[in-house]
């Protein structure tokens, strides 16, 4: 039994394949997924999607978003998703560097700033 995984993002569908288990980079951590997974709904984090199928591994960065489990189907809805080989080290660190760079004066600001320092941590993590 296998399960079927799909990543939408706003533009479009991004991956819709079959996999032997799925490991999703949720909001507090890594959490892996069998067929027969009780049924939920998560909040994502921004790190590697991880498939195991029966071409291979596959290895995906998960720009953020939400995640359902239900009937053997992974549904991933998020703002972006990339193949981690499409990632490079040095533009990741960069926007590590320029995300620490951000202003943090006011809430909001504070908040992207987080935001933009979690999403190329993650980044950089998936490329490495």
């Amino acid at each position: 039994m296998a399960i079927r995984c799909i990543i939408v993002t706003p533009e479009r569908t991004e991956l819709d394949c079959e996999a032997d288990s799925v490991t999703l980079p949720m909001f507090d951590g890594a959490l892996g997924v069998l067929p027969g997974r009780a049924p939920l709904i998560g909040r994502l984090g921004f790190g590697t999607l991880q498939l195991e199928t029966a071409a291979g591994p596959q290895r995906y960065f998960v720009d953020g978003g939400f995640a359902q489990v239900e009937d053997n189907v992974v549904s991933l809805l998020t703002s972006r998703s990339m193949s981690v080989d499409l990632l490079d080290v040095g533009e990741a660190e960069k926007a590590l560097e320029l995300a620490h760079e951000m202003p943090s004066k006011t809430p909001e600001q504070m908040q992207i700033k987080e935001t933009a320092v979690r999403r190329a941590r993650g980044q950089l993590r998936s490329a490495r």
